[in-house]
């Protein structure tokens, strides 16, 4: 059962976010995890062995149906993990300000990577295949990689300690 307590006689504030809230972080975070683990080991390898005659089109179809597909999740991903670091902030809540900031932290990281590195590489690629550029690609995506795992860490880390006050 959800613990409520009294901020006053006409505010009532759970004592835990929603584990609904959680939950859907998590799964958004996690799937993103997955996303990027397959991109980083399965398609971004593939790109060197496209050839020549059909990498330009590769090369957009990719960034448009990834695009698309990152889209929701993401963005619930996103706006779960601002809703629970505002709760947790608002709350001084000791047991999950720490995993909602560095899960924070990795989200930069992965914005920077994104924005500075990943997408100007692919920017240089869609007029045809550079090896350098890829293998740019591929470095940046690594640390874009190992942050989004980070941030499966701590989704899953948030979801345990609120989970564990549930059921306590």
């Amino acid at each position: 059962m959800h613990e409520i307590r009294s901020r006053s006689r006409f505010c009532f504030v759970q004592r835990t976010p929603p584990a609904a809230l959680s939950g859907l972080h998590l799964m958004s975070t996690w799937f993103m995890v997955g996303l990027i683990w397959t991109i980083h080991t399965v398609h971004y390898p593939l790109f060197a062995s496209v050839g020549v005659d059909t990498y330009v089109e590769f090369q957009a179809s990719h960034v448009d149906r990834i695009g698309k597909l990152l889209l929701v999740p993401w963005g619930v991903e996103g706006a779960t993990a601002l809703l629970l670091l505002i709760w947790a902030w608002r709350e001084r809540d000791q047991a999950l300000l720490p995993p909602l900031v560095i899960g924070g932290i990795a989200m930069g990281v992965v914005l920077v990577v994104s924005g500075f590195f990943s997408a100007p590489a692919h920017a240089d690629l869609a007029n045809g295949f550079i090896p350098e550029v890829h293998d740019r690609l591929m470095k940046a995506d690594l640390v874009r990689t190992l942050a989004w795992t980070l941030r499966g860490i701590t989704a899953a880390w948030v979801s345990a300690v609120i989970w564990k006050r549930r059921s306590a």
